[in-house]
């Protein structure tokens, strides 16, 4: 019977062990799977940004004009662009500067091409027609610009916002989500996507990256640090992350989904040369460090030279 006792007791501790080791097992293959999908998340985040920035963001905008606008002329339509059927101002770009594709300029010019509906009808007309507009690759305007000022295309493209961004922004927001609770994380994405909005002109991301830059600090005053120093290697890190996809896409020909799982790639590889870099740059300084002082306790154990054999 004490042989039977043990052998279960023994067989139980060795269940018992399995079932541990299976568990913590299967708790690391969790963890790093979340962290790999999170990791992914954050930077198809940012990726996104660029790839869809790349010719101003031309591609989207036309593909989410087929599928999701009709852009048949009407008379509300032909009501906000009155002052450029009249003066053909700004060309291309009029929606900048003639006055009816603004908010307020917009719901003015469809309520008085339509009189005899109820407001509630001038609303559901005008939602439609500045959907429209919103949806094509040169949107709608955030300020009315003089047009005896020569603005360059670049803050003309600034100044406009459409559909295909305000999704970025929103996908941005995936990134921030995913780090919510690192500082340097939220730094890194945001700095990165700071870099590609400014670049290709984006005003939308960028504005919602100043979240996690808020976030970020919060955190930092929070847990009492107060040492901002630390977050200039994740800038940096930011920068060069949206560097190198910047110069994929510029460098690669093709089209916004090449872009994107290009851009994606290139982030994981960057943050992972990133990271054991700064892995082996410790390593080689504290290694270089011992060697240092082996060298030093070595010559102050070296005999002087005698004074004849030293002239």
């Amino acid at each position: 019977m004490d042989f039977l006792d043990a052998w279960r007791q023994r067989a139980t501790q060795v269940t018992s062990g399995w079932r541990d080791a299976g568990r913590k097992a299967s708790e690391r293959v969790s963890n790093s799977v979340a962290g790999g999908l999170s990791a992914t998340a954050c930077v198809a985040g940012e990726v996104y940004t660029a790839a869809l920035d790349w010719k101003n963001n031309s591609e989207f905008s036309n593909w989410l004009t087929d599928h999701l606008s009709n852009q048949r002329a009407t008379l509300a339509s032909k009501a906000m662009d009155a002052e450029y059927l009249r003066t053909h101002i700004g060309g291309g770009w009029h929606r900048l500067y003639d006055g009816g594709h603004s908010l307020a300029g917009s719901w003015k010019a469809v309520s008085s091409s339509l009189p005899d509906l109820s407001a509630l009808e001038k609303l559901g007309v005008w939602a439609n027609e500045y959907w429209k507009d919103l949806i094509t690759t040169r949107g709608m305007p955030i300020v009315i610009l003089d047009h005896a000022n020569q603005v360059s295309e670049y803050f003309k493209h600034l100044d406009c916002v459409n559909v295909a961004q305000v999704i970025g922004g929103e996908v941005c927001g995936v990134s921030i989500y995913c780090n919510w609770n690192d500082p340097a994380k939220l730094v890194v994405s945001a700095t990165a996507t700071e870099c590609s909005g400014i670049v290709f002109a984006n005003v939308v991301s960028p504005l919602v990256s100043l979240i996690a830059l808020g976030r970020a600090y919060f955190l930092i005053q929070k847990s009492e640090q107060d040492d901002l120093q630390d977050l200039i290697a994740p800038a940096l890190k930011g920068l060069s992350r949206s560097g190198a996809t910047i110069l994929l896409i510029s460098v690669i020909p093709g089209g916004f989904l090449l872009h994107l799982s290009s851009g994606i790639v290139i982030s994981l590889a960057h943050g992972y040369v990133w990271d054991k870099s700064n892995e082996n740059k410790e390593a080689i300084l504290a290694t270089m460090k011992g060697c240092l002082g082996n060298l030093q306790n070595g010559l102050r154990g070296l005999p002087l030279l005698p004074t004849g054999m030293a002239g």
